[in-house]
């Protein structure tokens, strides 16, 4: 697999892992208390359980696909001064919130386990864990995007000309020596 095939996989583990997140908060939001027993309720097993731990999953899948594309460019050796360091300072600290994240979605995936609850005031019922699934949504969303930062500081410069629109440059044959275009005036 290229490096472009590599960057699309990455975006796309990025995409899946924020949609999981996001499904894990509100799964979790979306507790159902089965029955009450006085001052405490039981609730049963959350669905947000699985998609916590797959976020993490993929966050770290992720993160390390990322890495692999950003090293593999051959550009760090290759840029000097302060792209370079500032590539380098984005990189780890990509590296330290993504842990960050991957464990606050395992935290959120444990809080989806049965148990019960303490009623509070009125007899209502705290879910926990939501704020939890949300900040490891928005963590990872600054991972991702210390990563493409990251990215870019490092590829090489003329990586992706072909992209910002410039024409690649007409070589002539021997059978056409002005390609499609009619010979200059001056030639016939």
């Amino acid at each position: 697999m290229g490096k472009k095939g590599l960057v699309v996989v990455t975006s796309i583990l990025a995409v899946l892992t924020v949609v999981f997140g996001v499904i894990s908060a509100v799964l979790l939001a979306l507790k159902h208390h089965q029955d009450d027993h006085g001052e405490f309720s039981t609730y049963r097993r959350s669905p947000a359980m699985p998609c916590g731990v797959v976020a993490a999953i993929l966050a770290s899948m992720t993160q390390i696909l990322a890495s692999v594309a950003i090293c593999s460019c051959g550009a760090c050796r290759m840029t000097k001064g302060a792209k370079r360091i500032a590539a380098v300072v984005f990189f780890i600290t990509s590296w330290v919130l993504a842990i960050i994240a991957v464990l606050l979605f395992l935290a959120g995936a444990m809080l989806g386990f049965e148990g019960s609850a303490k009623k509070t005031v009125g007899n209502a019922r705290i879910v926990g864990g939501v704020a939890i699934f949300v900040i490891a949504t928005f963590l990872f969303l600054v991972v991702a995007a210390l990563d493409v930062a990251s990215y870019r500081l490092v590829r090489k410069k003329g990586q992706y000309q072909a992209y910002v629109g410039s024409n690649p440059p007409f070589v002539p044959s021997k059978d056409a020596p002005y390609g499609s275009a009619p010979p200059p005036p001056n030639q016939v």
